[in-house]
């Protein structure tokens, strides 16, 4: 049966109940046929109830039922509905609705006047409004008042101590009241009209109140710590290694830094086979790192040389670029989140300690020319792939996959660097 012929038929049982239910006159139950319409008070479920007043039954498209329901209401804080007195209403475009008291049901109408719907009206005080919708058993609770809500710019935030980041609180409806404040842990951080203040390693949870509802953001201290000036996170990991904070060549976690070959220290304008260090101009006249005569002259060394490792030879100390087994570690004992830190891709990496780096999607330069940045991210290990020499192993990602591969070692990666 189609939906407008269901509800014509809907619509046709309500007004054959109607014309029973509300023939009433001077106070008798009348059921003649030939009823004066225009003298008419209505009969509710059956019942007089108080006082009953001459219903008009003719001439304004709908009946002064609507007042029963008419008014804005409220679902959520953000979600409403309007049923206004002249049948209008926003509750889809193009509607106008009907109440009908006697029926229990709002009937609503689309812009060519055939019933479309019908709600089954459970409720409906001056305070709030509950109805069943066409088809469904769960009620729906609006009230005359919007609901408050209130949510804050950042739900989590690392930091670093004296550090200082503003959260926002965005009320609604914005006239809700004064927000309020406050931190579970003052020794780690503080909290004042919503600027955060570190103060010591540890977490603590920020509240904001604002007429009974609250919202929180979880705030994780990091103390700074630094190997030779450069600074690295303790991740948890039971290898105990320490991760760096930002690529090789950046200044900040979010910087793109460097891009390296792979057994090389300095970056170039063209990356190909003609300007690698370690071969004589091609992929199979390799002249370090070579496991087989196919590819070159034969050393068997697997791993990059302190003087070959760009980490160590631009940062010095005990730093250096991890190795396979390391990324991997990373890859499998840490969460990986795609995301967005200070407008620029890449992957928060969380370790079992709950602190965290970032890696950004740099991309990465072959020839002359930079590839991919912002939507990948590719990081030279310092692990050769020893089947075929020509290539090294390195970790690469995008937005919805974290990989290893192993390529031509004169491509222009990005390197992370690791400490003991």
């Amino acid at each position: 049966m189609s939906t407008i012929r269901h509800f014509a038929l809907l619509l046709a049982a309500i007004m054959l109940t109607a014309s029973v239910q509300a023939q009433v006159i001077n106070g008798d139950l009348n059921h003649n046929d030939n009823l004066d319409v225009e003298d008419v008070t209505l009969l509710i479920d059956g019942y007089l109830t108080g006082t009953t007043e001459q219903i008009p039954m003719g001439g304004e498209p709908y009946g002064i039922d609507n007042s029963l329901v008419a008014g804005k209401w409220y679902k959520s804080s953000t979600e409403s509905v309007t049923f206004n007195m002249d049948g209008t209403t926003d509750y889809a475009t193009g509607y106008t609705y009907e109440f009908m008291p006697t029926q229990g049901y709002i009937v609503f109408y689309d812009a060519t006047g055939a019933p479309v719907e019908a709600l089954y009206v459970l409720k409906a005080t001056s305070d709030c409004l509950i109805f069943l919708p066409a088809g469904s058993k769960t009620p729906v609770l609006y009230t005359a008042t919007q609901p408050v809500s209130i949510s804050l710019s950042e739900t989590s935030l690392e930091m670093k101590p004296t550090e200082i980041i503003h959260l926002t609180a965005t009320v609604i409806p914005s006239d809700a009241g004064i927000v309020t404040w406050s931190s579970s842990d003052e020794d780690v951080a503080t909290v004042e009209s919503g600027y955060v203040t570190a103060i010591a390693d540890g977490t603590a949870i920020i509240t904001a109140e604002v007429a009974g509802c609250t919202a929180t953001c979880t705030v994780t201290v990091i103390k700074r710590t630094y190997n030779n000036g450069y600074e690295y996170v303790d991740l948890g990991l039971p290898s105990g290694l320490k991760w760096a904070t930002m690529n090789v060549g950046a200044t900040t976690p979010e910087g793109n830094g460097r891009f390296f070959a792979w057994g090389e220290t300095g970056t170039k304008g063209t990356y190909n086979w003609n300007t690698y260090k370690h071969c004589n101009g091609s992929n199979n006249s390799l002249t370090k790192y070579c496991t087989s005569s196919s590819y070159g002259t034969v050393d068997n060394k697997s791993v990059l040389d302190s003087e070959d490792d760009a980490a160590h030879h631009n940062w010095g100390g005990t730093w250096r670029m991890p190795t396979y087994t390391e990324w991997n570690d990373l890859k499998t004992k840490c969460t990986w989140e795609w995301t967005t830190q200070n407008g620029v891709n890449g992957y928060k990496v969380t370790g079992p300690n709950g602190k965290s780096i970032f890696l950004p999607a740099a991309g990465c330069r072959n020839d002359s020319s930079i590839t991919n940045a912002g939507s990948y991210g590719y990081y030279w290990s310092s692990s050769l792939d020893t089947p075929s020499p020509n290539n090294a192993w390195y970790v690469y990602f995008y937005s919805s996959n974290v990989n290893w591969y192993n390529y031509y070692r004169y491509y222009g990666f990005s390197v992370r660097a690791v400490c003991p």
